[in-house]
């Protein structure tokens, strides 16, 4: 028996089917339009010829896109929210306090994701979390998060769609130095409406920040013109980071979660080269080197 006439004929066969097959794909694809492939080989597809008939579905190597076609992808990465440490006060006095606090800087932190740290909060108070979330949500704020230290209190937190923050592993050194990215280097103005953040960066700004203009950055800020608009540096809890600016002037700087609005900013630090660090839990300031 001649073994290879068999091959031979078998291979044949199976492109024969190859085809029919990938030529019933290609109708349906062209019929209805939007529907999904389910199985194509890249063998089919290059006999076929059929390259990239509809956008993000097939790469010009015939090979499948899967990460074009994917519906959700799930990505690990830290991000910053702001903080808020809740004492367990009657929620009145809670808001009227949060308000108050934000002040003039209201609009900045409008629609910001914040974590609500209710470990000061005793089982008792658990019935109170839900009247809390409307108050930080009447302030502008977004309620994304919380830590608590009780299963009373968590259990309420979850009940109302916040998601529990996970916390370090002990064994974690939280005091080693994490390894920075280069800097983040901005050349031109930064215009009013505009947010620049620099994730596990320094920010470099070479010219001048408008009022209305937000910068972040997980480290050090620098503004080598006028600083006009609201500055956040460390937002990863660095308190090493400082904020430099050649001309102080502005709305509302924070670094570390500490933060001053224009009004707090003392009137010989206005307009003029200036630092700001942590020293001793206070922000202070310092004139430039």
């Amino acid at each position: 028996m001649n073994t290879s006439r068999i091959y031979v004929r078998k291979f044949a066969t199976l492109r024969t089917r190859q085809k029919c097959l990938a030529k019933n794909i290609q109708q349906n694809y062209t019929k209805n339009g939007s529907q999904n492939v389910s199985f194509a080989t890249p063998g089919m597809l290059r006999k076929t010829g059929w390259h990239r008939q509809k956008a993000g579905s097939m790469t010009s190597d015939t090979t499948w896109d899967t990460t074009a076609e994917a519906p959700i992808r799930l990505r690990g990465r830290a991000h910053a929210l702001l903080t808020l440490e809740i004492a367990d006060l009657p929620t009145n006095v809670l808001q009227a306090a949060l308000s108050a606090r934000l002040g003039a800087a209201a609009g900045y932190f409008r629609h910001a994701p914040v974590l609500l740290n209710l470990n000061a909060w005793a089982p008792t108070s658990a019935s109170h979390v839900t009247a809390l979330v409307d108050a930080v949500r009447s302030c502008g704020l977004v309620p994304a998060a919380f830590r608590a230290r009780w299963p009373e209190v968590e259990r309420a937190a979850l009940a109302c769609g916040l998601g529990r923050m996970l916390d370090t592993e002990a064994g974690q050194d939280m005091e080693q130095p994490c390894e920075r990215r280069p800097p983040l280097i901005i050349s031109e103005p930064v215009r009013s409406g505009q947010r620049i953040y620099a994730a596990e960066a320094d920010l470099i700004v070479l010219h001048s920040v408008s009022p209305g203009a937000q910068l972040l950055a997980d480290g050090c800020i620098h503004v080598y013109g006028a600083l006009r608009g609201a500055a956040s540096a460390g937002v990863g809890c660095d308190t090493q980071a400082r904020i430099f600016a050649k001309i102080m002037d502005a709305e509302l700087l924070s670094i570390a979660g500490l933060w001053l609005g224009a009004e707090d900013i003392p009137a010989n630090w206005q307009k003029c080269p200036a630092q700001l660090r942590i020293d001793e839990g206070w922000l202070r300031f310092a004139p430039l080197p």
